[in-house]
């Protein structure tokens, strides 16, 4: 790993992506990977900046950022690259890679992931939301991977925005494979599988990613479906004793003792493979971007259901955050015998396509003889 905090860039790539990086696992590193992996097969030098820790010796990353603003400035403001493509992380770490890639000669896109910074260009104090709106408008191309998030940014930069689903199929990442451990669980019998960053609560106390309504669902189904098992993933392990707790005080309220037993709760591992074993993806989220998980799911041929508070791909069931319609909804799949969707159509060519489009306009130079045609 290059050291970008201590020294100049030597390594020149097409493109540089910064972004999270696996670990922690989640939907963004998941694209991140993916969206290397196919720049790369498309004829393009790619780095990686890593929103947090790396790995020690990943050839593929150039410096990590540890999510500080600070070092975010005197990374960024140092490489040198045809295209920057920032994926939003925090209010903070906006400001400091708008401020410093202002003077980069390199082009530079963001992706917006979540509906978190609609709350910065709506705040009552005025430098607020004129910081955010000017940091928006400093990047070339902006990318939301809604509707809800495309329209919010359009009205910064007062004009339509590409709206792209951060799924990227057919880039894979071939080294995430699930620990025996997972993998001998997910085997046991029919799984619910949920997946969240971290434990995250609101100021009323309810986890962000719904973790109660899987809860509660699995609570009322466990004792009519023997077999089930309710699937955890997290990416990383609780980080404060507080945040432990919450955890094991949602298990001992929500679940009687003969069912904790068939909760399993993983750290770290890749979705993706466990989703081939699940019978149901449950993305019960307050709030939320495009979910590549779900896509995943889609993917992966595996019922989806998830809470209504964003627009949802056609053959995902979303539904308001009432646990007994989602309670009802699981019953009926289970009944049915989880009837596998038809796979979901957002492929290598519509989005990587579109990206590499972007790209290329931008500057980024393919360095195959011919670049594959996509067609959508």
């Amino acid at each position: 790993m290059v050291d970008l905090a201590h020294r100049p860039v030597v390594y020149e790539p097409d493109l540089i992506l910064v972004g999270p990086y696996p670990p922690p696992l989640g939907g963004v590193s998941a694209h991140v990977v993916r969206l290397a992996a196919g720049a790369r097969g498309h004829g393009l030098s790619v780095g990686i900046i890593n929103h947090f820790r790396t790995r020690p010796g990943d050839p593929r990353i150039l410096a990590d950022l540890r999510r500080n603003p600070w070092r975010y400035w005197r990374v960024l403001r140092r490489v040198r690259a045809r295209v920057v493509h920032y994926h939003h992380a925090r209010w903070s770490t906006l400001l400091a890679t708008a401020w410093a890639l202002r003077r980069s000669s390199a082009r530079t896109v963001v992706t917006v992931h979540g509906r978190g910074l609609e709350v910065f260009l709506s705040s009552r104090v005025p430098m607020v939301a004129w910081l955010t709106r000017r940091a928006l408008r400093s990047f070339d191309e902006l990318i939301a991977v809604s509707p809800e998030i495309g329209q919010a940014l359009g009205a910064v930069v007062g004009h339509p925005v590409p709206v792209l689903p951060a799924y990227l199929d057919g880039c894979d990442d071939e080294d995430a494979a699930l620990s025996s451990e997972a993998d001998a669980f997910l085997r046991q019998g029919t799984s619910l599988v949920i997946a969240a960053y971290r434990l995250t609560a609101t100021p009323s106390g309810r986890t962000i990613y719904g973790l109660e309504t899987a809860l509660e669902s699995f609570a009322s189904l466990g004792s009519l479906h023997p077999d089930l098992r309710l699937v955890i993933f997290l990416a990383t392990p609780a980080r404060s004793r507080r945040e432990s707790r919450r955890l094991q005080e949602l298990l001992r309220r929500t679940l009687d003792r003969s069912l904790r037993p068939r909760v399993g709760i993983f750290y770290g591992q890749p979705l993706e493979p466990a989703l081939r074993l699940a019978a149901v993806y449950l993305r019960p989220t307050l709030t939320d971007g495009d979910a590549v998980s779900v896509r995943e799911a889609l993917a992966a041929g595996v019922p989806v259901l998830a809470s209504d508070v964003v627009t949802r791909p056609a053959t995902v069931t979303a539904l308001p955050l009432d646990t007994a319609l989602w309670t009802q909804e699981i019953a009926r799949i289970l009944n049915q015998g989880a009837a596998v969707h038809e796979r979901e159509v957002v492929s290598r060519a519509d989005c990587l396509g579109e990206l590499l489009d972007i790209y290329e306009r931008l500057g980024a130079v393919s360095h195959n003889a011919a670049r594959p045609v996509t067609v959508t």
